[in-house]
């Protein structure tokens, strides 16, 4: 298992983790990425649906998984494993992932999977566990990482480590 590996433990540095998968598409539809995905999305928007109270409508459609939402039952499976967000996303994939992500990739949406690493230091350096990079590339999908200090800026967040 991927926690018992503490070379690269960066529980004491990183305060909280993000992790969220969104698939968005200018033609398709959220009920067919639910369908092909056997997932069911915390943010799901159909192209033409109302933003909000205003006339605006969604020009694209949105299927968006939040870790964030999901913290108890992450925590439960991968303890205090800083990359557990990223790894409780790749178990919900099928095993035919990469095949389903190249195909809708062809029709048109974007994937992207996003890992926002919340630390109260000014400089970071973080290793991802390789058994994490494997599994990403045997899904077919790029993991975007994006450090935010809270030395640099004002941030609040409820569920640290």
């Amino acid at each position: 298992m991927i926690s018992a590996q503490r070379e690269w433990d960066t529980a004491g540095v990183i305060k909280s983790i993000q992790v969220e998968l969104s698939i968005h598409g200018q033609r398709g539809s959220s009920a067919h990425v639910t369908q092909l995905m056997g997932v069911t999305p915390d943010e799901l928007y159909e192209i033409g649906d109302l933003q909000g109270d205003g006339p605006r409508v969604f020009d694209v459609s949105i299927w968006n998984l939040f870790s964030v939402l999901h913290v108890d039952e992450i925590r439960a499976e991968y303890g205090q494993d800083p990359w557990g967000r990223v790894q409780w996303v790749l178990q919900l994939l099928p095993h035919n992932a990469a095949d389903l992500f190249a195909g809708l990739r062809d029709e048109g949406y974007e994937i992207t999977l996003s890992a926002f690493l919340i630390t109260d230091h000014k400089e970071n350096t973080f290793t991802v566990p390789a058994e994490v990079l494997r599994r990403l590339g045997a899904a077919g999908l790029d993991l975007e990482l994006t450090p935010v200090s809270t030395e640099h800026m004002e941030i609040s967040y409820r569920d640290s480590w």
